[in-house]
């Protein structure tokens, strides 16, 4: 039963990461706590679903599925985060890298 915690945990979280990306929201907040926010919301969802993994073997074949969607997602979010902030753009100047 405590698996399924986990999965409503990553799944609440990766929502909470869409519903801040799609809305807009991140554009009005300062880039740092924008970029900090959200790598958080990866990393916690990333090891929920890790957590899910290793625990879903025993419970179903749909949580083992699930969580392994979460743990791609997960990293997707990371990864589009760290490219999102982290990249330069046209005016050679990234978001977070030159922070004064």
């Amino acid at each position: 039963m405590q698996t399924y915690h986990f999965v409503i945990l990553s799944l609440l979280l990766q929502a909470t990461f869409f519903v801040l990306f799609l809305s807009g929201s991140l554009s009005y907040i300062n880039p740092v706590i924008g970029f900090s926010s959200c790598l958080l919301i990866g990393s916690v969802s990333l090891g929920a679903g890790v957590k899910m993994i290793r625990k879903a073997y025993l419970d179903s074949l749909w949580l083992t599925i699930s969580s392994l969607g979460a743990v791609v997602s997960s990293l997707f979010i990371i990864l589009f985060t760290l490219y999102i902030y982290l990249s330069v753009e046209g005016d050679g100047v990234g978001p977070i890298l030159f922070q004064a």
